[in-house]
């Protein structure tokens, strides 16, 4: 087995946990890092025993011998390095956003399929719970699907930095947190239609992280209603102003319901078929809920640098393709537009599901239910 060599663009905090999953697998290596400032690129390769750093990643790209990429920098600086890699044929590893804006979105998608490249961008959802939760969106379970909703709200970002200035996030809650509950939805029940959303900063004076005073500029008041082909509506909460962390996920369909990460559970499985390998518990005060953990137990665990690896040695593209995320990342841009012009905004992009979903599941209205 070759080795894999690899280059970590972006020195943050962001960069640790690829640094972290790199480490765990055999036959990678991070080579190089690159960073604005020479000192923070050493001083994060020396943390982790990289050789070489470097304050140009034109000049990484040009010097090392690279598989791949992982570009882990602010919103703002994503589309140049990937445009860059992609354009000299590299496999490219990518943090969420794809992009601060969606022409940027579709030339890399456009550049990699052209390129013949490997493009991974997140959010990464392929955990045993969410993969697990995919198995019961059926009819057998939950019958036809009437609506879902999702959310990842928090009290905001603790740092300081540039999460709260828009000049160089290009963007608050939508492209930081927002990014989650959309993946989630489209990846479980496919592509949408349409968007329409309010979006505004509702707390521009904010004290973070040990007590600093901050101005924000940013979003931090999100709700998105997506609607999916059949007339189903989702609605997609992002707050940064809650006094805890709320990231769960709920499809309702019309016999039963699946819950992920809501009230303490991992997933809920709401249902009047009977599941008898799986445990029985009150949720939200209601009969007939299960865990099915051992569905959950035999699901592979596959970290973020493992599936991108894994996807480099097959030479195959990641089950959450680029097309996929490129919708995800229209619904983004498509409720900024929402917002601004209080008109719905009608998505141009679409993908195939990488799970099969019976188009029946969404039919409501050729029979009684």
């Amino acid at each position: 087995m070759y080795t894999i060599h690899l280059g970590m663009i972006g020195s943050g905090h962001v960069s640790n946990r690829y640094f972290e999953q790199a480490a765990q697998l055999e036959g990678v290596r991070v080579v190089a890092t690159c960073a604005k400032h020479m000192e923070h690129a050493e001083r994060k390769a020396a943390e982790y025993g990289v050789p070489r750093w470097y304050d140009d990643y034109r000049v990484m790209m040009d010097q090392e011998e690279l598989d791949g990429v992982v570009v882990t920098t602010p919103h703002s600086l994503h589309a140049e390095p990937v445009i860059a890699a992609l354009e000299r044929g590299l496999h490219v590893l990518n943090e969420k956003p794809m992009a601060t804006s969606f022409e940027d979105c579709q030339r890399m998608v456009s550049l990699a399929e052209d390129k013949g490249a490997i493009f991974m961008s997140l959010p990464f959802d392929l955990h045993p719970v969410f993969l697990t939760a995919s198995e019961f969106v059926n009819e057998r379970y939950i019958g036809k699907i009437t609506g879902a909703e999702a959310q990842l709200s928090l009290p905001g970002p603790w740092r300081d930095n540039w999460y709260y200035n828009k000049s160089i996030a290009h963007g608050g809650a939508v492209l930081d947190c927002a990014a989650y509950p959309i993946s989630r939805l489209v990846g479980l029940l496919g592509p949408v239609v349409s968007v329409m959303a309010e979006v505004n900063t509702l707390i521009p004076n904010r004290i973070v992280g040990d007590g600093k005073k901050v101005r924000s500029d940013v979003d931090d008041n999100v709700t998105i209603i997506i609607q999916f082909a059949g007339g189903q509506h989702a609605v997609i909460r992002s707050l940064w102003g809650m006094a805890f962390k709320q990231n769960n996920t709920i499809i309702y369909g019309r016999k039963g319901t699946i819950a992920i990460n809501d009230s303490g559970y991992p997933l809920i499985v709401q249902t009047a078929e009977p599941m008898p390998d799986a445990e029985q518990v009150h949720w939200r005060g209601l009969e007939g809920c299960y865990i099915p953990r051992g569905e959950i137990a035999k699901q592979r665990h596959e970290s973020v640098i493992a599936h991108f690896v894994h996807c480099l040695r097959t030479g195959k593209q990641p089950i959450q393709s680029g097309r996929q995320q490129l919708h995800v990342h229209e619904i983004m841009f498509g409720a900024y537009r929402s917002a601004e012009s209080g008109e719905r905004y009608s998505l141009t992009t679409t993908f195939t599901p990488w799970a099969k979903l019976d188009p029946l599941l969404f039919d409501t209205r050729s029979e009684y239910l």
